[in-house]
């Protein structure tokens, strides 16, 4: 899911172009039943979902919706193109979790969406991308970290911890810190990320490997 969501992400962004912001149809656009469903639906595919399935479990979709590319509407107010990220809560068996739903729409194309990392992160989903590569190699050389026999690995959460006052060389904005939760059969691995916007874009640094803490889940 993520490797497509990454494509066409890519894809739009290649493609779209900036307008002005058109408050009165966003409104409406994620008023819509059929797009509230749509977002519903899909953060039940998050891997932290289908790992800890809860049938009861309750779904809000939020006002928090963070706009990637510009949403276009044509004259008779029907959205044309654009990205944009939705948080949703789910709240049910003892657990409130927050899921992220990117959607997006290109010219001539329905509506997509696709689910995103869970949590606080205020990555988008091409750092998402990177920084779990980062993560992986991280884990897999960390003491402890790896599970023999377990095929079962996701991220569980993330959490925003703060942002650094000034921005780096050539950086548009300053640094930021989060912690990544990464679960697997028996244990819960946290991950701490730092994230450099610079002249180039974002560099992305895990650990240190002696930060990365590894608790066993509670039977």
């Amino acid at each position: 899911m993520m490797r497509t969501v990454t494509a066409a992400l890519a894809l739009c962004l290649a493609s779209g172009t900036a307008l002005a912001y058109d408050q009165a149809n966003t409104a409406r656009l994620f008023a819509d039943p059929g797009v509230r469903q749509m977002t519903l639906a899909t953060a039940q595919q998050s891997a932290v979902v289908m790992n800890n399935p809860c049938p009861g479990a309750q779904a809000t979709a939020s006002a928090d919706v963070a706009v990637f590319q510009p949403l276009v509407f044509d004259a008779a107010g029907q959205l044309q193109t654009g990205i944009w990220r939705q948080q949703v809560t789910l709240a049910g068996c003892g657990v409130t979790r927050t899921l992220n739903v990117l959607g997006w729409k290109q010219a001539g194309q329905a509506i997509a969406m696709g689910a995103l990392l869970p949590g606080g992160t205020h990555t988008d989903v091409l750092l998402q991308r990177d920084a779990i590569q980062q993560v992986d190699q991280l884990v897999k050389i960390t003491p402890g970290a790896t599970e023999e026999g377990c095929a079962r690995e996701y991220v569980a959460d993330t959490r925003f911890v703060d942002r650094e006052a000034l921005p780096a060389p050539g950086g548009k904005s300053p640094p930021w810190r989060e912690v990544w939760t990464l679960q697997t059969c028996t244990k819960r691995i946290e991950v701490p990320i730092r994230f450099i916007p610079d002249a180039t874009g974002t560099t992305i640094t895990a650990g240190p490997q002696n930060a990365v803490k590894v608790t066993p889940l509670a039977k």
